[in-house]
């Protein structure tokens, strides 16, 4: 399992990739048309994929923000302004790559990443994500809230907030 960071050419693998997970998991939770763009983020700091035997399986973002309410969550339980929190976003693996370690390690190059700058990790995830929210749990996260989303459609949902290891709240 190689993971390194996302580079141009790995988009289309990457909206593959996600086109399944949404399939097998229903994320993320309301797929958009524009499935790249949702991938591409232009604010994002950094970007990573997990590759198996050389066919991109995995995929990491870390961002600065996220929903106005999940942040203002992770903040008020850090005591930090919401510019020192790097969100850990866009985490997804194939089915085919389950179980290989590739979601533990991708979650922990974009928590590493963030903490490298200055940033404490923290992270949204549906509140029905039962495999990713035992992943984070695993991975020493913790839960400090639940957010619900409305979105401009009327559409919500709802999301824990999550911090990432070490933290003191």
């Amino acid at each position: 399992m190689l993971i390194r960071p996302r580079e141009g050419g790995d988009i289309a693998a990457c909206v593959e990739v996600l086109r399944e997970v949404h399939a097998l998991d229903g994320y993320p939770r309301y797929l958009p048309g524009d499935v790249e763009a949702f991938l591409i983020q232009p604010d994002a700091y950094a970007c990573w994929v997990a590759e198996l035997e050389g066919v991109v399986v995995g995929h990491v973002a870390l961002a600065p923000t996220t929903s106005p309410a999940a942040m203002k969550i992770a903040s008020d339980a850090l005591g930090r302004p919401e510019a020192e929190l790097g969100v850990v976003a866009r985490l997804f693996v194939a089915g085919r790559a389950r179980r290989t370690g590739a979601g533990q390690r991708l979650l922990g190059t974009a928590a590493t990443a963030a903490t490298a700058r200055g940033l404490w990790p923290v992270l949204d995830v549906t509140t029905d994500a039962a495999a990713a929210i035992a992943l984070y749990e695993r991975s020493g996260w913790t839960r400090v809230g639940t957010a619900t989303i409305v979105f401009r459609s009327g559409r919500t949902l709802d999301e824990h907030v999550y911090l990432g290891p070490g933290s003191d709240a």
